[in-house]
């Protein structure tokens, strides 16, 4: 019972976010490097409405959970989590304490050929960090990371409740970034070898590859 009410107001918190992701002009490039199977999609994150855009470029339909997964950063408290989680599905990463029962979840859907987005900077846009949870995901489930460049996607700023969102800044937006582009660039494979041997020297080495492809910067590790 509870489940199927957090679904419904779910939908009337997130649906008209989703509605004014779908009025924007998207345009996607580089489709031809998604790889067949599980991987780690790795977009940057410059907007609110990122998730939304991530779903359109991958085919999914709105108000739908498909085969990709998410792997969210979260403060909020644990109603609006379970509220968030109702819509999406997914897993959320704690900033402090154990994460392994997102890890799992996240192998766990790796290991049935399905896709798991995580945003290498968390929240922290800008900030020239990035953590090393994709590259982690990565050599423990043999995947490949998927570099994915959201350019102009930037809407609302961090801190702004989302329960405001769809009703006092879609003109902003509109003028602000009336299309957004979308570039997938070449995977990234993992070298397991390299990480048998290494361990977390390499997951760092990876992860600072991984942030080189996305922002063309050395960018320091969190994790």
């Amino acid at each position: 019972m509870i489940a199927l009410l957090l679904k419904i107001v779910g939908l009337f918190v997130f649906l008209p976010m989703e509605l004014i992701a779908r009025s924007v002009r998207l345009e996607v490039q580089g489709r031809e490097h998604i790889p067949e199977g599980g991987y780690i999609l790795c977009p940057t994150h410059v907007g609110e409405l990122d998730p939304y855009f991530v779903r359109r470029a991958l085919g999914e339909r709105w108000a739908f959970k498909g085969r990709n997964r998410f792997l969210f950063r979260l403060e909020f408290g644990l109603w609006v989590r379970r509220l968030f989680l109702a819509y999406w599905g997914g897993w959320i990463l704690e900033e402090s304490g154990p994460n392994l029962p997102a890890l799992r979840g996240a192998l766990a859907w790796l290991a049935r050929e399905r896709p798991v987005t995580i945003f290498p900077e968390g929240h922290q846009h800008g900030q020239g960090l990035i953590y090393s949870g994709a590259a982690f995901l990565a050599c423990r489930s043999g995947k490949p990371l998927l570099p994915l460049v959201i350019d102009r996607g930037v809407f609302v700023g961090e801190g702004t409740p989302f329960y405001v969102f769809p009703f006092l800044v879609l003109r902003r937006y509109r003028r602000a970034a009336p299309r957004v582009k979308l570039t997938f660039l070449e995977p990234l494979r993992p070298d397991l070898e390299r990480y048998r041997r290494e361990g977390r020297e390499y997951l760092q080495s990876l992860s600072r590859e991984l942030g080189r492809r996305l922002f063309g910067q050395e960018l320091e590790v969190v994790g």
